[in-house]
């Protein structure tokens, strides 16, 4: 057996040996928090913290161009279309080509009331992959005696709106086309952009539209959407500004 001071120094040993293990699994822990710190800051963006590299949405790639109904290899083809029409359909077709923003901006007007309607399409698909941007030019063809060429704009114009982040300029671009759309349900669609925004932006455009001598089907949207807004019927101009004095009250800032 062992001596009492034997197992006394072996019991000190011992406690001696678990402290030191302690002591090195803190380390080993301090030290792992401390480079898994350090790589989680690598990889973090440094204005947002909470976002990380990996963690990121990737990019959205780049929208493929469409492929035109009528394109420049048509021009030899006898369809009837005019020289002046076989010229349009060239220059749209080179604006989407090159991405060149503003020829397919000088082609809007001369397309919209070409008789065509395969020129009308291409031009409505060429604004379309533009976007955001031409949506002032792509608005009016909402109102395409196509019923194809309408649904098309509408589709490409609900898509580059949805991009639109600030709440003025989405509305000035929902009250150009409500001032020319005559289909219920696409209007009953865009008037719902006014709900949610500031009652004051919603009520000075709703207002316009109404006495600025549009469709009577978006006039009559408007009226509702007014309505809607502001829990009062239509009157005037006179009673929407009195209604924003008395009534509005503009949103706390955050």
């Amino acid at each position: 057996m062992l001596s009492q001071g034997r197992t006394r120094a072996l019991a000190i040993a011992l406690v001696a040996v678990a402290a030191a293990a302690v002591v090195y699994v803190c380390i080993v822990r301090t030290a792992g928090k401390e480079a898994a710190a350090a790589g989680f800051r690598q990889v973090c963006e440094p204005d947002i913290p909470s976002r990380c590299a990996y963690a990121q949405r990737k990019p959205r790639p780049p929208r493929p161009k469409p492929i035109l109904p009528v394109s420049v290899e048509d021009d030899e083809a006898d369809d009837g279309r005019t020289p002046a029409e076989k010229a349009l359909a060239e220059r749209i077709e080179k604006a989407l080509d090159d991405e060149d923003f503003e020829l397919a901006v000088s082609c809007a007007d001369e397309a919209q009331k070409c008789g065509v309607v395969e020129i009308r399409q291409s031009m409505v698909d060429t604004l379309g992959w533009f976007g955001e941007k031409a949506l002032p030019e792509l608005t009016p063809f909402l109102a395409d005696a196509d019923e194809d060429v309408r649904e098309s704009a509408m589709n490409e114009w609900t898509m580059a709106l949805s991009s639109i982040e600030d709440d003025g300029v989405k509305i000035k671009t929902v009250e150009l086309a409500m001032g020319v759309l005559r289909d219920e349900d696409a209007l009953e669609d865009i008037s719902g952009e006014y709900i949610g925004v500031d009652e004051k932006l919603a009520v000075e455009s709703l207002a316009r539209i109404i006495d600025g001598g549009g469709s009577k089907e978006g006039i009559d949207k408007a009226k509702e959407t007014y309505e809607f807004v502001t829990g009062d019927e239509w009157t005037d101009v006179a009673g929407a500004e009195r209604w924003i004095a008395e009534e509005y009250e503009p949103p706390e800032e955050s």
